[in-house]
């Protein structure tokens, strides 16, 4: 305020001017409402070979002659967390600068030329560009790779300009997006932890409850329980309940690794993804099944292991799994508000017993290892999962149903809600248990559940279950007609 006394300071919201006066003079300038900030590509110059557990330099660029400033590093290039930048703050001359890495993987690593390494944040007007160099260029190579490979090549290339891409960068100025400088490497799902902020989670999740008073008040709750849907680590559940394979009198069966010569770098980086959070062991089992990567179709992997050997001689556990039809007659009595949650990554939360442990072992082509957390694929991984969760919420029964990793929970007022859902995550924060906050859904008058849309005016199948039977050709015979009638359910 003194600032505003002393200099007379004055905004014209209609003419978007500001105005002071200093010694008798009056100076007046223009609001800008386009001035923001424009992402630079720093990109590699030279391809950069990185042995194992070493750091080396390398020549980086951007197209503006001359700045200083820190480098926001690109998400896609350090994915894995096994390389890193050593210094952030840049100072480029001449269009040039360099950088160093910092490889901690056993793997080597290569930056490839015309690689984006990061960005650098350039203040400008939406209806201008900076000053840009003769030469220009796209911040990946012509290949379109990301630009980094754990494949070994020459350290010691040569220093080469990057070759010119105007009109590439000329877009990538303009309308600067991360898609630009995604990757096409495969990878493998996994239990993918994330190292957002919590509240960014609790954003999310709150943002669509239109009534601003129940969005406060839901906001200050769930950020009260914050640690149950704390994803930066993996957690396994404090639960009595281990899972038990018990099997008939057998020879342990164990088979070879499956060839999958083109595969063996991804699942290389996810085994060390896994023992890093304890999710699996070296094992010296005499079980072995076969271990795989089954490619899906956003291009992705997922993994898998073959327990069909084991399965045939392990003994089945008949506890039920819940009516699906009873569950959503008990959803059927006028509820008004409903949430829905998921937990992360649930089975890898559930865990086993230690003696069963060597039987989940699984085979891969450089290294054999076992489970310490239920694996998926066993023959009675879902009434375990079932059961764990059930004796989770058993203090919740009368406003919650679970199936599987599917929790829902039901009221007739939003005060009453609010009640229920602190009783359902106190009980699963008391066992440990980790929510998945992208698949969670709180306080909606409308969700969708175990196939239904449920609302307190009705409950319907879900739209996209009646349009695939819709879909389906009429039968031309017995086979196509018992077809019909399974897919009916």
């Amino acid at each position: 305020m003194d600032y505003i006394n002393f200099y007379n300071l004055s905004i014209d919201v209609k003419h978007q001017t500001l105005s002071i006066k200093y010694h008798n003079r009056i100076l007046t300038t223009t609001i800008d409402p386009d001035y923001k900030l424009r992402k630079i590509p720093v990109t590699s110059s030279q391809s950069t070979y990185i042995p194992p557990y070493s750091t080396r330099s390398a020549h980086v660029t951007i197209p503006i002659s001359s700045m200083r400033s820190s480098l926001i590093p690109n998400q896609y290039l350090y994915r894995d967390s096994t390389l890193f930048v050593t210094h952030t703050l840049l100072n480029f001359r001449n269009y040039c600068s360099t950088i160093s890495f910092s490889n901690t993987f056993s793997l080597p690593r290569l930056i490839r030329k015309g690689s984006c390494v990061g960005f650098l944040l350039y203040r400008t007007q939406s209806h201008s560009l900076p000053i840009l160099p003769t030469y220009l260029h796209e911040s990946y190579d012509a290949t379109g790779n990301s630009g980094e490979s754990t494949v070994p090549c020459d350290s010691h290339t040569d220093y080469v300009p990057p070759v010119p891409q105007p009109r590439s960068f000329l877009l990538s100025i303009m309308n600067p997006t991360d898609s630009m400088y995604s990757h096409n490497v495969p990878h493998c799902n996994t239990i993918q932890l994330s190292h957002l902020p919590l509240h960014c989670h609790i954003d999310t999740l709150v943002k669509t409850i239109e009534n601003r008073s129940h969005r406060d008040a839901l906001y200050s709750f769930l950020s009260r329980d914050h640690q149950t849907f704390d994803v930066s680590k993996h957690n396994i559940s404090k639960t009595s309940i281990n899972h038990v394979i018990t099997t008939v009198p057998h020879s342990p069966p164990a088979n070879k690794s499956y060839p999958q010569p083109d595969k063996e770098q991804i699942m290389c980086k996810l085994m060390q993804e896994f023992l890093k959070v304890d999710l699996i062991s070296e094992s010296h089992s005499p079980y072995a099944a076969p271990a795989l990567l089954v490619k899906k179709k956003d291009g992705s992997y997922r993994f898998v292991v073959d327990y069909k050997r084991l399965n045939l001689i392990t003994i089945k556990d008949s506890s039920p799994l819940p009516n699906m039809e009873d569950a959503i007659r008990k959803l059927d009595q006028g509820y008004n508000y409903f949430s829905k949650l998921d937990l992360k990554s649930g089975f890898y939360q559930i865990p086993i017993k230690n003696a069963d442990k060597e039987k989940t072992a699984f085979v891969t082509p450089f290294e054999l290892y076992q489970f310490n957390v239920l694996p998926m694929g066993l023959k009675n991984s879902p009434p375990t999962f079932q059961k764990v969760m059930t004796d989770t919420l058993k203090s919740c029964r009368l406003f919650s149903l679970v199936y599987l990793d599917d929790i829902i929970i039901f009221s007739k007022s939003f005060d009453e809600h609010l009640h229920h859902i602190e009783c359902v995550l106190s009980a699963m924060q008391t066992k440990n248990s980790v929510l998945n906050p992208p698949k969670c859904v709180f306080a909606t008058n409308q969700i969708d559940y175990l196939g239904h849309t449920i609302s307190q005016r009705h409950i319907i199948p879900m739209k996209e279950k009646i349009e695939a039977i819709l879909q389906i050709a009429e039968p031309r015979s017995l086979a196509h007609a018992n077809k019909f009638i399974g897919a009916r359910g």
